[in-house]
Protein backbone atom coordinates (compact mmCIF):
# COMPACT_ATOMS: atom_id res chain seq x y z
CA UNK A 1 0.00 0.00 0.00
CA UNK A 2 2.84 2.40 0.83
CA UNK A 3 4.35 1.69 -2.59
CA UNK A 4 1.20 2.93 -4.38
CA UNK A 5 0.98 5.99 -2.11
CA UNK A 6 4.61 6.82 -2.91
CA UNK A 7 4.05 6.43 -6.66
CA UNK A 8 0.94 8.62 -6.46
CA UNK A 9 2.81 11.32 -4.52
CA UNK A 10 5.72 11.27 -6.98
CA UNK A 11 3.33 11.52 -9.94
CA UNK A 12 1.56 14.48 -8.33
CA UNK A 13 4.84 16.33 -7.76
CA UNK A 14 5.96 15.72 -11.35
CA UNK A 15 2.60 16.95 -12.68
CA UNK A 16 2.70 20.13 -10.61
CA UNK A 17 6.30 20.84 -11.62
CA UNK A 18 5.47 20.35 -15.31
CA UNK A 19 2.47 22.67 -15.07
CA UNK A 20 4.57 25.31 -13.32
CA UNK A 21 7.29 25.17 -15.98
CA UNK A 22 4.71 25.42 -18.75
CA UNK A 23 3.22 28.57 -17.20
CA UNK A 24 6.69 30.11 -16.86
CA UNK A 25 7.39 29.62 -20.56
CA UNK A 26 4.19 31.27 -21.76
CA UNK A 27 4.75 34.80 -22.92
CA UNK A 28 2.60 37.70 -24.05
CA UNK A 29 2.57 38.40 -27.77
CA UNK A 30 2.57 41.71 -29.59
CA UNK A 31 -0.14 44.17 -28.43
CA UNK A 32 -0.93 41.93 -25.42
CA UNK A 33 -1.08 43.50 -21.93
CA UNK A 34 1.90 43.39 -19.61
CA UNK A 35 3.08 45.08 -16.41
CA UNK A 36 6.40 46.61 -15.43
CA UNK A 37 6.48 44.47 -12.29
CA UNK A 38 5.99 41.25 -14.27
CA UNK A 39 7.16 41.78 -17.85
CA UNK A 40 6.24 38.59 -19.67
CA UNK A 41 6.61 39.70 -23.28
CA UNK A 42 7.86 37.23 -25.86
CA UNK A 43 11.36 37.44 -27.35
CA UNK A 44 11.97 40.66 -29.28
CA UNK A 45 9.20 42.51 -27.45
CA UNK A 46 9.29 44.75 -24.41
CA UNK A 47 6.61 46.15 -22.14
CA UNK A 48 5.58 49.73 -22.87
CA UNK A 49 4.47 51.73 -19.88
CA UNK A 50 0.83 52.54 -19.46
CA UNK A 51 -1.77 52.87 -16.78
CA UNK A 52 -2.33 50.38 -15.24
CA UNK A 53 -1.21 47.95 -17.97
CA UNK A 54 1.18 48.44 -20.82
CA UNK A 55 1.39 46.47 -24.03
CA UNK A 56 4.08 44.25 -25.46
CA UNK A 57 5.63 46.07 -28.40
CA UNK A 58 8.77 45.57 -30.51
CA UNK A 59 11.83 46.57 -28.51
CA UNK A 60 12.99 50.02 -29.71
CA UNK A 61 16.36 50.05 -31.43
CA UNK A 62 16.52 46.26 -31.82
CA UNK A 63 15.42 44.69 -35.07
CA UNK A 64 13.34 41.53 -35.07
CA UNK A 65 15.12 38.37 -36.15
CA UNK A 66 13.39 35.61 -38.12
CA UNK A 67 10.43 34.29 -36.14
CA UNK A 68 10.08 37.33 -33.86
CA UNK A 69 6.58 38.80 -33.66
CA UNK A 70 5.88 41.99 -35.61
CA UNK A 71 2.99 43.96 -37.07
CA UNK A 72 2.38 45.71 -40.38
CA UNK A 73 0.25 48.33 -38.57
CA UNK A 74 3.37 49.77 -36.90
CA UNK A 75 4.62 52.61 -39.14
CA UNK A 76 8.27 51.61 -39.22
CA UNK A 77 9.44 48.12 -40.11
CA UNK A 78 10.74 46.43 -36.96
CA UNK A 79 12.21 43.37 -38.71
CA UNK A 80 15.93 43.10 -39.37
CA UNK A 81 17.29 43.98 -42.80
CA UNK A 82 16.23 41.51 -45.46
CA UNK A 83 13.17 40.36 -43.47
CA UNK A 84 9.57 41.54 -43.73
CA UNK A 85 6.58 41.26 -41.46
CA UNK A 86 4.04 38.70 -42.60
CA UNK A 87 0.79 40.39 -41.44
CA UNK A 88 -0.92 42.73 -38.95
CA UNK A 89 0.02 40.32 -36.17
CA UNK A 90 2.73 38.25 -37.79
CA UNK A 91 6.35 37.24 -37.62
CA UNK A 92 9.52 38.50 -39.26
CA UNK A 93 10.42 36.25 -42.18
Amino acid sequence: MHFFTGIFALTSVVSLTSASLLLERQCAGIFQPCTDSAPNCCEGLSCTTGSPLGNCMPTPGICGAAGVQCSTVIPNDTCCEGLTCSSQVGVCQ
